[in-house]
């Protein structure tokens, strides 16, 4: 599975998750900013994702808004996701003290808005 595909099954779970759970005003945020042009119709969709990209469509209805944002500004979600990964078994949380402790230290670094930074070789 490519990143691209990986990226739009997690977000039709989430999605799926939070209707399921009663939400219907969902704003949506990825740091794929591939996926987000393809979901903003700016760009076109490989034909593998074709039949992912019409299961969120189905819920359309439910999405008010799909933006990009940088990686250090999605880090709880990218360090679940890689928790998921490593896991190879669906996980969800239902409250913040269910989330692993790394996860749980991000969420509240963001609630304190306080900014993530990146380190890159030079």
């Amino acid at each position: 599975m490519t990143s691209l595909q990986a990226e739009l099954k997690a977000l039709i779970f989430g999605v799926r998750l939070a209707i399921d759970r009663g939400y219907s005003d969902l704003q949506l945020e990825s740091d794929s900013l591939v996926l987000v042009q393809i979901l903003q119709g700016k760009s076109w969709c490989p034909w593998r994702l074709q039949g992912d990209l019409q299961d969120l469509l189905k819920v359309k209805r439910f999405v008010r808004k799909v933006s990009h944002c940088f990686r250090e500004a999605n880090k709880p979600a990218d360090r679940l996701a890689n928790i998921g990964a490593d896991s190879g078994t669906i996980l969800t949380y239902d409250s913040l003290r269910e989330l692993p402790r790394l996860v749980r230290g991000d969420f509240i670094l963001d609630q304190m808005v306080v900014p993530s930074l990146r380190r890159v070789k030079v």
